[in-house]
């Protein structure tokens, strides 16, 4: 019996065997994306911390910004798209690694956010 046998066995084999070269480009990828949400978790934090934000570990949460009434909601909204554009591009492009760690990262990114007590939300 052959993998010719059973069509579905030889197309999920394929689909998640890559090469070398695949595996390590999805490694390269996951370390940049990590990063760069990283970055991103953090310019919410920074641009939010003044006035926004009032967790005790941030410092001085400043005066109350009323124009920013709907700056969590829209940063956590934020969040969801990009997971969803970045992991639909990694499983389009089988970088399997990317796509789980991208669905942790601004999952947990999203849910930290959306914890944080704020003027509006305390």
């Amino acid at each position: 019996m052959t993998d010719q046998d059973t069509p579905a066995a030889g197309f999920s084999q394929r689909v998640l065997r890559r090469s070398p070269g695949h595996r390590r480009t999805d490694g390269v990828l996951c370390a940049l994306l990590v990063g760069l949400d990283v970055l991103l978790v953090a310019a919410i934090l920074a641009l939010g911390g003044d006035g926004v934000f009032t967790e005790d570990w941030m410092g001085y949460p400043g005066p109350a910004d009323s124009t920013a009434l709907s700056y969590q909601y829209d940063c956590v909204m934020f969040l969801c798209r990009v997971e969803a554009v970045t992991v639909a591009l990694a499983i389009a492009c089988r970088l399997w690694t990317t796509a789980v760690t991208q669905l942790v990262v601004l999952t947990s990114a999203a849910v930290f956010i959306a914890s944080l007590s704020t003027y509006w939300n305390p």
